[in-house]
């Protein structure tokens, strides 16, 4: 399982809400230093909003609502200096992603917060498709029991959710597993515990980001924006291993989406039980 959000750090904008369940598994149990293959399935939900969730002038929004709601199939295929890591997403966005009633009860409940959204102008009911592909590298530069690891993992999407490419980097310090087994990549097959921390950076060119400016075969919402093309992304991240359950806290920074957009600070929980 796994939560984003910005609330802890008191804004409630953009990025505001993501939530993820998922299910991982090993496919076959090969000999050392053949592949290893692993599949996941996990269902998200998604929420996108302006900076001002009082406004009702559309005009004035610095991005349109947005709710999110995707099956996600992944495959992962491993050995002892890569992952190549394949996902296909398939959702809907639009009243029926149930964004604008989640948080309407988070802010008439939870958090005794008389702000409901509006929920106005939020980007129409259609169906997305997307396939996502990563390629992860790393080199060891110091081993346990504080080891440092470097990764380049650059990645690229198509589809009529979002089209970009990502280079990105990482840097990885303390007790970790090797690639094919670390938490740091989801990987299954050792309960050993582990403690790091991460460093991550990457640089995302944007050709199409559907929750900005639409379904990319053509789109009829009241309120669409162009994206910037250029992104920079930005994370740090501790990790602890302790035998079946694997613990994420993270710290996301993302450069403005739009040219009306600030920068944007999140925070991501992550739980995972093994079996």
């Amino acid at each position: 399982m796994r939560h984003d959000n910005d609330f802890l750090l008191f804004t409630d904008r953009y990025y505001t809400t993501g939530s993820f369940i998922g299910w991982h598994t090993l496919l076959n149990t090969p000999n050392k230093g053949l592949d290893r293959w692993q599949y996941s399935l996990f269902i998200q939900q998604e929420l996108y909003t302006p900076a001002d969730l009082l406004e009702t002038e559309i005009r004035r929004f610095d991005r349109p609502y947005a709710g999110f709601l995707g099956l996600t199939n992944g495959l992962q295929l491993t050995n002892h200096r890569r992952i190549l890591d394949f996902k296909v997403t398939l959702g809907i966005t639009g009243p029926f992603s149930g964004g604008a009633g989640i948080q309407e009860v988070f802010h008439s409940t939870a958090s005794n917060d008389a702000r409901i959204p509006v929920w106005l102008g939020q980007i129409n009911t259609s169906a997305f498709g997307n396939l996502y592909a990563t390629y992860i590298r790393e080199w060891q530069w110091q081993p346990n029991p504080f080891s440092v690891h470097f990764a380049a993992s650059p990645s690229a999407t198509i589809g009529n959710r979002d089209i970009y490419a990502q280079p990105e980097v990482a840097f990885f310090f303390g007790r970790r597993d090797p690639i094919g087994t670390t938490s740091a990549y989801n990987q299954l097959g050792s309960i050993k515990n582990e403690y790091f921390f991460a460093i991550r950076m990457a640089y995302r060119y944007v050709f199409h980001n559907a929750l900005l400016e639409g379904n990319l075969i053509g789109d009829s919402s009241s309120f669409l924006i162009d994206p910037y093309k250029n992104m920079f992304l930005y994370s740090f991240e501790a990790n602890a291993r302790l035998k079946r359950f694997n613990l994420l806290i993270a710290y996301n920074f993302a450069t403005p989406q739009t040219r009306k957009t600030d920068p944007h600070l999140f925070m991501t929980f992550g739980v995972t039980r093994a079996f």
